[in-house]
This record gives C-alpha cells, sequence and structure tokens, in this order.
C-alpha cells in the first residue's frame, strides 16, 4: 500500500498522535502494519492541513520541502511568551496599541527571503538534543539564521473586531490581528510574529495557526481523523496527486528491465529537470535528466 492522506488536525492533537490515529485505523482495515509518516509538524494548537504519507511515498519527504505551504495566523501585539503561541508563559509586556496602518506599512520588510532565526522552542537540533529539549532544561539555545521565502504576507481586514478564516468567524482580541502567509517550507510563523512585532517596537506572540494549504494538499479537500477511521481507504490518495508539479515519463516496456535495474538509460524525450517515471501508467520514482539519461532521485 503507498499513497497518501490528506488529514484535517485539529487543534489539541500532536501530529504524531495524528499519524498514529491513521496508521491503527489502517492496520484495522487491512490487518497489516502500514509505514506511515506526516509531511510537516503541526504543533497541537495548530490546526488544518496534515499531509500523510503511507508506505513507499515517506521515501518523497525531502521533495515535499520544496512545497509552498499558506497559513491563516492571528498575532496578539504587546505580550511575549517563551514558546511565543499562546501555551507558554508570558516573558515580556507592554501597552503600545498597534494600529492597522502601522502593520500594513511593516509588512513589505518580511516578503521575498529573509533571514529567520528559529523559536528557541523548536524541533532543530542542537547539539545533538532538540531545542525544545534544552529550552525546557532552562539552559540557552543558540539557534542560527535560515534563509526562508515569504510568498506573501498580507492582513486579513476585520470588521467590528471580527474576521472570517478559512475555518469561520474569530473574533480577536485587543492589539491582535489576521494574517494570511504563503511562505516556504521551514519557515517558522511564531518567529514572524516575534519579528514583526520587533519591527513594530512592541513585542508579540502567535495566538492562532491555520495551515490552509501544504502543495498538492487544501483544506478543501481535506478529511478529517473521524472520517478517515469509519473508511480509510476511500481517502488514499494516489502518489502522483503530490507531484502534480512534475512532467511524467513512461519508460517504454523494451527499456523496462534495464531503467528498473538503475541503468542510466539514454532517452531522446525526457523532460527536462526533475520528473516523474512511470511504468505501465504507475508512478514508480522521481528522476532527473542528466544529458537526456534518466537517474533516479526516488525509487518507489
Amino acid at each position: 500500500m503507498k499513497g497518501f492522506v490528506n488529514l484535517y488536525k485539529p487543534i489539541g492533537m500532536s501530529s504524531s498522535h495524528a499519524v498514529g490515529k491513521v496508521k491503527r485505523a489502517l492496520q484495522l482495515t487491512t490487518g497489516e502494519k502500514q509505514k506511515v509518516g506526516h509531511f510537516g509538524t503541526l504543533d497541537p494548537l495548530a490546526c488544518g492541513v496534515l499531509p500523510i504519507a503511507i508506505g513507499n511515498a515517506t521515501r518523497l519527504f525531502d521533495l515535499s520541502q520544496e512545497k509552498v505551504k499558506v497559513y491563516q495566523a492571528t498575532f496578539k501585539f504587546g505580550i511575549e511568551t517563551d514558546t511565543l503561541d499562546g501555551e507558554g508563559q508570558i516573558t515580556s509586556q507592554n501597552d503600545k496599541v498597534i494600529q492597522e496602518h502601522d502593520v500594513l506599512n511593516a509588512l513589505s520588510a518580511f516578503r521575498g527571503k529573509i533571514a529567520q532565526i528559529p523559536p528557541a522552542y523548536s524541533a532543530k537540533s542542537v547539539g545533538g538534543k532538540r531545542a525544545y529539549e534544552l529550552a525546557r532544561e532552562g539552559k540557552s539555545v543558540d539557534l542560527r539564521a535560515k534563509e526562508v521565502e515569504i510568498f506573501d504576507f498580507k492582513l486579513i481586514p476585520s470588521t467590528g473586531g471580527k474576521v472570517i478564516l478559512r475555518d469561520g468567524e474569530h473574533t480577536l482580541d485587543t492589539n491582535e490581528f489576521a494574517f494570511e502567509i504563503a511562505c516556504s517550507s521551514g519557515t517558522y510563523i511564531r518567529s514572524l510574529a516575534r519579528d514583526l512585532a520587533g519591527t513594530l517596537d512592541t513585542v508579540g506572540y502567535m495566538s492562532s495557526l491555520l495551515r490552509v494549504q501544504s502543495g498538492a494538499f487544501s483544506l478543501d479537500d481535506a478529511v478529517t481523523v473521524e472520517e478517515f477511521e469509519k473508511n480509510p481507504l476511500e481517502h488514499i490518495l494516489p502518489i502522483g496527486f503530490a507531484l502534480g508539479k512534475y512532467a511524467e515519463f513512461e519508460i517504454p516496456q523494451e527499456c523496462e528491465k534495464h531503467v528498473m535495474n538503475g541503468v542510466a538509460v539514454h532517452f531522446d524525450n525526457l523532460p527536462q529537470g526533475v520528473f516523474q517515471v512511470k511504468l505501465s501508467g504507475e508512478v514508480v520514482g522521481i528522476a532527473k535528466n542528466e544529458d537526456n539519461k534518466l537517474r533516479f532521485i526516488v525509487r518507489l
């Protein structure tokens, strides 16, 4: 069995717990253990799209890091927590009231490629330990800035303190604003809240987070845990679903043995760059074009 599940992860559930529920449901249905993993952690307080890979589809994790992700988030200014979200302890406060025009003026500095320091409470590895483990032990965490790309960062307008997000109407607190962010994999929305607040000469934290899209996986088509558990096999998507942006190449039958045995066969009609490789209509791997020779990057 191989493929994907476009799962909606609810608030309060960890990503690993969500994976466990998918794994158990598949085992109960098929009678066999299945290899299952998620493509991009969502913190327990966040909700939304959590792509889950099954079987050999888990080998595509590295390619999944090239995906564009879209979030809707609310940032609360005037308060900062040690985790940069609503679950942490308050570490700083001020009384500065932020105006909408100030936010709009500040957003342009956060579009494009930017250097971003991950939160202290993150899964980044520091000396062989997770940063959040060191932070919980009260140890100083020195994290290096990394380059991420923000494709769009816009303020979502509110009316009378209320804002309409993709999961419904939200009531904003004082000094709280809602945003939609399209970004590269590896971007920390909590860090954006901290850094935007700094530009506004205040402090802030991410008060809510909804992942709307992760590559080909959209909130519109996501299935709840309960829906998946009722009929798991109905909600498994083919591997090709996540590879739509890649061109396709069908291996000719007469070349099948050589190609699948790793021989670098020359083809005049290979797509340029990286592409999906198919055999009898089924995706069997991802390859790249090296001087018109097919070289596998991932075999499925």
